[in-house]
């Protein structure tokens, strides 16, 4: 798995995104941002990226959803938390 964020700030609107896996032919991604329509809700999208197909660029939607930001404050808690839990090994074991 390869992590890579890159961070886009503008005045109003601050968007962080991450790859969550990757290879020769398929990227995944995670995109955080706010709303600013709905400044009390934060979106989070999870995007593919067949890098064989015809448009190669082109990303789909796989996951949506927007959440209030104490949510967003509970899973960032709940994903530190899973990996205090599992160990310090900072590549998982693949079968």
């Amino acid at each position: 798995m390869s992590i890579a964020a890159t961070l886009a700030t503008t005045e109003l609107v601050t968007e962080v995104e991450c790859i969550l896996s990757a290879s020769d032919s398929y990227v995944e991604t995670l995109t955080i941002k706010p709303i600013p329509a709905q400044p009390w809700l934060t979106e989070i999208v999870i995007k593919t990226q067949l890098l064989t197909a015809k448009y190669p660029q082109e990303k789909r939607v796989k996951a949506q959803c927007c959440i209030e930001r104490a949510q967003l404050v509970l899973l960032g808690s709940a994903i530190n938390q899973f990996i205090e839990s599992t160990g310090s090994s900072s590549e998982p074991q693949r079968r």
